[in-house]
């Protein structure tokens, strides 16, 4: 290829009218040894040009496959069984709402009713004899505590005294 000729193509490729046919012929040109010193500076535009492009295809390419690939791995993963894990788990928290609600009513029901008035008293001489009897046991028990803190309250002051 003449210099003359390669310049009008590398004129025809800046302008946006070069066949595919052509560029490739220019392509093969500037890949080659032999191009002269005058055109070195047209052939590094052209293959910094060129590399971009078919930078660009391949990621454009890369770009369609894995957006094929994620179709056909859609298209393949059934979208059904998704939905019938959910179908399972909104039966089963149905099932053990009920569960519930039924296990509470049924104790509930099954619990027997008390009477407030069981102990009380319908004659108050009963309930008087009662309270007395109630009253002297919580005396006992009183006193017996406080008979324990003077024991206490002796040793401690026996203690104090030897100091």
């Amino acid at each position: 290829m003449t210099t003359e000729f390669a310049q009008q193509l590398f004129n025809k490729y800046l302008d946006g009218n070069i066949t595919p046919h052509e560029e490739q012929e220019l392509l093969n040109f500037f890949s080659s040894q032999q191009v002269p010193e005058s055109l070195k500076a047209e052939q590094a535009y052209f293959l910094n040009i060129f590399n971009e492009k078919q930078a660009q295809q391949l990621e454009d390419t890369l770009s369609h496959k894995i957006d094929a690939w994620q179709a056909a791995e859609r298209a393949f993963t059934p979208a059904t069984g998704n939905t019938r894990k959910r179908r399972w788990l909104w039966a089963a928290g149905i099932a053990a709402s009920v569960a519930v609600v039924l296990t509470v009513g049924f104790n509930q029901l099954s619990k027997p009713t008390i009477d407030l008035n069981a102990d009380t008293f319908n004659s108050p001489e009963l309930a008087y004899a009662t309270t007395e009897q109630s009253l002297a046991l919580l005396s006992k028990t009183i006193n017996k505590g406080c008979d324990e803190l003077e024991k206490i309250s002796q040793i401690t002051k026996s203690i104090n005294d030897t100091k």
